[in-house]
């Protein structure tokens, strides 16, 4: 395929679907945590342990779904029937997640499970099989920065709805329509799910003329797959640079909405400029970030946006009570920036990564790798909620305190260990990785 110029609607077409899966993570990660420990009453320990076995679940299935599409044989191509069927599920698990009915113990422990398990199961559908695609409708590493610029621009959307526009929207009916906390975050959840069903069945209309390949003839045992899979040092680096990348973001993320009530004793309301300042920031940067991957290579430009997010991260620890909206806003801006290269680069790296594989192994089974890809996106989180959840409640966290009173010290000392030290440390990380992630065949990658 030849270097192409401008906008391509096959690109965003596919890209489509991003923003629905973006909307449904987002919302789910920002808001779910303070929805059950807020307006269901649940400890944040046994919140982050009940989001932990759901992930833990969903991530399980994820190499599952990516040898059955691999496998799948239909009118539509291999993908393509599961974007329709995960993009209906997911609208309906979104709206389910946060209408949980008055229950008490077990049976309320086990209903939210259920729904969780169904969210999971939905997104699972949807996204392996989606995040397969790319591998089979672009050949050229460059070209694929490409495509993934359009990915990371609808990831930034989608962020904005979950981080910005659905608390605005909680806020707004709660504060100025007059309804209880329960039915505004009911009703955010609806509009969620109008954006997830439009965006899902609107990808799977655009691709139906999207590139595909078809199943291997040589077969090998599903077993033996995954241990050559594991045999391939830079998907395993890239997986543990996956898994670095997203349980910062989901900590930081997650840990929003308490440093906005508690730390600057303010509305959820303000974080729609949050999501504004970062959308903008994202969508500022893209263009920057693929012509310096050109120019660097995709691993170093992956390190450098690492190391720049490590350092932004470590401004939360100077914000307070008397934080400007301002500061909020450019501090949101410079993240979404460098999280923004982050994203970018290793999303393009993901099909990379799958070519190389077929280079060495004649195996097409980009469906495997998108699974245990998206496992690591699950794990990731799973345990951020988890160590969210049990350092709030270590640290004195108070469930169901009202959004006037103020928490204890020393839990707003987790609230910014959860937002600035731990998405500092795992991006040092993260950058060592990516400078030790080598591509033989792909000199441009």
């Amino acid at each position: 395929m030849s270097e192409s110029k401008g906008f391509v609607p096959m690109y965003f077409g596919w890209s489509l679907g991003t923003l629905a899966m973006s909307t449904l993570l987002n919302t789910q990660t920002a808001l779910l945590m303070a929805y059950l420990i807020g307006v269901v009453g649940i400890a944040p320990a046994v919140v982050g342990s009940i989001l932990f076995f759901s992930k833990l679940y969903d991530g399980l299935t994820d190499p599952l779904m990516g040898i059955i599409s691999d496998r799948t044989k239909s009118p539509w191509g291999r993908r393509r029937p599961y974007l329709l069927v995960g993009g209906i599920l997911c609208a309906i698990s979104v709206v389910a997640m946060f209408s949980i009915p008055v229950l008490q113990g077990f049976a309320l422990y086990a209903w939210i499970m259920g729904v969780l398990i169904l969210a999971a199961t939905a997104y699972t559908i949807f996204n392996v099989p989606y995040l397969s695609m790319p591998a089979e409708m672009v050949a050229e590493p460059y070209e694929r920065s490409k495509l993934m610029s359009y990915r990371v621009a609808w990831i930034a959307l989608g962020t904005f709805v979950g981080v910005a526009l659905a608390p605005r929207i909680i806020a707004y009916s709660r504060d100025v329509l007059g309804t209880s906390e329960a039915v505004a975050f009911q009703r955010m959840s609806i509009a969620a799910a109008c954006i997830i069903l439009i965006a899902s069945v609107a990808c799977f209309l655009a691709t139906r003329n999207a590139p595909a390949t078809q199943q291997s003839k040589k077969r090998v045992p599903l077993l033996e797959q995954a241990k050559l899979a594991l045999q391939n040092k830079p998907f395993m680096l890239l997986m543990g640079i996956k898994y670095l990348g997203l349980y910062s973001l989901s900590a930081t993320i997650a840990a929003n909405i308490f440093f906005v009530r508690q730390v600057m004793q303010r509305s959820e309301g303000v974080m729609l400029w949050y999501g504004l300042a970062y959308m903008a920031g994202s969508l500022c940067a893209l263009a920057p970030w693929v012509l310096l991957s050109k120019r660097l290579g995709k691993p170093k430009t992956l390190a450098l946006s690492a190391v720049l997010g490590a350092i932004v991260s470590l401004s939360w620890l100077l914000s307070g009570p008397e934080e400007t909206i301002a500061v909020y806003m450019f501090r949101a801006f410079l993240l979404a920036a460098c999280n923004g290269g982050m994203l970018l680069m290793g999303q393009s790296l993901l099909p990379d990564v799958m070519d190389y594989d077929y280079q060495k192994t004649g195996l097409r089974r980009e469906g495997l790798y998108a699974g245990l890809y998206s496992f690591i996106e699950k794990l990731a989180f799973a345990t951020a909620p988890l160590t969210l959840g049990v350092l709030m409640s270590q640290m004195g966290f108070i469930k169901g305190l009202p959004r006037s009173e103020t928490q204890p010290d020393s839990a707003l000392l987790a609230i910014m260990i959860a937002i600035a030290i731990i998405p500092a440390t795992t991006n040092i990380l993260k950058a060592i990785l990516a400078l030790n992630l080598k591509l033989d065949n792909n000199p441009r990658a």
